[in-house]
């Protein structure tokens, strides 16, 4: 099983000889540890001792807080579930081992939901802290007492940490980049994995060093000489499991140094600081159905405070643009597409037509956007159908710019559907794509329900989304979400359930204007807890 890698992130601060009492900012925050929380998909597939061929999915959100352990869970498909329990162990060997039982007389599945508390010994906690991955969670029901759906337990949080970049040879274009550090591998080692892109970086780098930013030698070496392509670089390197735990309790306590011919003291450093991250799940440049020609703009607004004006106070923003497809890049580092801006304090920038404004015509269709900044940063998008060029003006639809807290566990899209005959009351015809983005270093799995106006289940489907893939397909028809479904819809909703939060989207698009309307699922946490666990 993937584990999911601790997230880095970083923008260049690149500052030649960059004085002590400048790198310390006057706070320094920590970043959220990630061995709290834990998600789970449990499927029908390989647990021992089964018979048949069980149906059916569930999901678990596992959260740690001293020594209480909370379980939330939610199935689909699965009827009189009589038990919940956590083995150590893989899911579908022999010699696993029960090591706590969740439900009892009073702590039942309720519709489908499950959700209880209580103590786990100290031991325990740390093992499952130590390594998720080595621990799954299993369904029962009466007819598959060895378990109906079993799935292991992978790292839900997110740890960010960021910086902002002035200029490189003189030049005043900004620079990003984002580090990857992955769980301790047993070796008392992690791995680091970095994405940097830095325009006008032409000439090799002679070493990539980690270093305190109280001044000194370098702690570690990431890379030497290292060759920059169009301004990007990307690779690895092994640091100390200690290392990587006091950069995240003390972030701007480092900085990333980087030597070369190209900066004017031989050597700059980028002063590092704790930072957050939007995702616009879809945006693009593509030729849609019936001559729509669909392009995005984003707008971005720097959230600093009010009256603060000095640099501390510029947004250094670093892009991820990954790709529509089920592409299996890992650690969040092999987006396709990376870019980086400055945004003033207080200041509002829009990027008009992203596929050029901001890559430079390197997007060929669509995909997700990710955005990460060390300040407070706002955004939000507009995808319209440009058809100027035709004298029609533009028609479109805003997209909300999303915090991780927002992707879902589970979530319905109300009101989608496919209507091609023209004879319903107003006459309209219009069709629905839905799209999924994965904002995590694990693969997760995703079960769906089609649902028509009476409440009846008309599909179901199940659908893998692997670490950062976006996907986008009709709601019905030949390629589409829900296949089986061929005739007129009407108005209907889509539920889904995924084993860890993920980013849902309907686009529901008039077939004569191409007018279009963007939605977001929709879902009352009240009714389970699990359902929101982004960090």
């Amino acid at each position: 099983m993937t584990k999911r890698a601790f997230i880095a992130v970083f923008a260049v601060a690149l500052l030649g000889a960059l004085p002590a009492a400048m790198a310390q900012s006057s706070t320094c925050t920590a970043v959220t540890p990630s061995n709290t929380a834990f998600n789970a998909a449990l499927l029908g597939t390989g647990i021992s001792g089964a018979s048949g061929s069980p149906n059916g999915f569930a999901n678990v959100n596992f959260s740690l807080n001293g020594n209480q352990a909370t379980v939330n869970a939610s199935s689909l498909g699965l009827n009189n579930i009589s038990g919940i329990s956590l083995y150590q162990g893989q899911p579908g060997s022999a010699s696993a081992v029960l090591v706590q039982t969740f439900s009892s007389s009073s702590a039942t599945f309720q519709n489908g939901q499950f959700t209880t508390t209580m103590s786990l010994s100290p031991a325990l906690i740390s093992e499952i802290q130590a390594n998720p991955s080595n621990y799954f969670f299993v369904v029962t029901t009466p007819d598959f007492p060895n378990g109906a759906v079993a799935g292991a337990l992978v790292p839900t949080g997110q740890q960010l940490i960021g910086g902002i970049s002035p200029a490189v040879s003189g030049n005043p274009q900004t620079g990003g980049f984002l580090l990857s550090i992955g769980p301790n591998n047993g070796t008392g080692n992690v791995t680091l994995n970095y994405d940097i892109a830095v325009p006008q970086l032409t000439s090799d780098v002679s070493s990539l060093q980690l270093l305190p930013a109280a001044g000194g030698s370098p702690l570690v070496i990431l890379g030497t000489n290292v060759n920059p392509v169009n301004g990007r670089i990307v690779g690895s390197a092994q640091i100390p499991a200690m290392l990587a735990q006091q950069l995240l309790a003390s972030p701007c306590s480092y900085t990333l140094g980087f030597a070369g011919t190209q900066f004017s003291n031989g050597l700059a450093t980028a002063a590092l600081a704790a930072t957050n991250e939007i995702f616009l799940p879809v945006v693009g440049s593509v030729r849609g159905a019936n001559g729509t020609n669909f392009m995005t703009d984003i707008s971005l607004f720097n959230n600093s405070p009010i009256g603060l004006s000095d640099s501390s106070a510029t947004a250094g923003t670093f892009f991820q643009f990954y790709p529509s497809g089920n592409s299996v890049s890992t650690s969040g580092v092999m987006a396709q597409n990376v870019s980086a801006l400055n945004i003033p304090a207080r200041g509002t920038m829009t990027l008009r037509d992203v596929n050029n404004s901001l890559f430079g015509g390197g997007i060929n269709g669509i995909g997700a956007l990710r955005i990460v900044s060390s300040n407070s940063v706002f955004a939000n998008a507009r995808i319209y159908d440009n058809q100027i060029a035709n004298g029609r003006g533009t028609t479109g639809q805003n997209e909300p710019g999303m915090a991780r807290s927002q992707a879902l566990q589970q979530g319905v899209l109300v009101g989608v559907g496919n209507v091609t005959s023209a004879s319903g009351a107003n006459g309209q015809t219009f069709r629905t794509n839905v799209g999924f983005f994965n904002p995590s270093d694990n693969p997760t799995t995703v079960a769906l329900e089609m649902r028509d106006a009476g409440g009846n289940v008309t599909a179901t489907q199940m659908i893998t989304l692997n670490p950062w893939a976006q996907m986008q397909v009709p709601l019905a028809g030949d390629g589409g979400l829900f296949s089986s479904v061929t005739s007129d819809t009407g108005s209907t909703s889509v539920y889904f359930l995924s084993g860890s939060p993920i980013f849902a989207y309907a686009s529901i698009i008039d077939n004569i204007s191409g007018d279009a309307s963007f939605v977001t699922p929709s879902w009352d946490q009240n009714s389970n807890p699990n359902t929101n666990t982004g960090q």
